[in-house]
């Protein structure tokens, strides 16, 4: 639950920020594809755990409110 809590939250910024024009299609696209190359390589478990952890503290506090 808690990846999915941080990619929600970073695809609600992302589409905020497409929409106030801060950010264009190719930008989001690239680092859309920058994330799934990370992912692969050597460095993704350490990723995925920052992540999970991230996602963990966010789920933590939303469940508090």
């Amino acid at each position: 639950m808690s990846v999915v809590a941080v990619a929600v939250v970073i695809a609600a910024v992302v589409i905020l920020l497409l929409r106030t024009n801060q950010l264009k299609i190719g930008s989001a696209v690239v680092c859309i594809l920058l994330g799934l190359v990370l992912g692969a390589t050597p460095a993704g478990p350490a990723i995925n755990e920052a992540v999970n952890g991230a996602g963990a503290w966010l789920w933590a506090q939303v469940t508090e409110l």
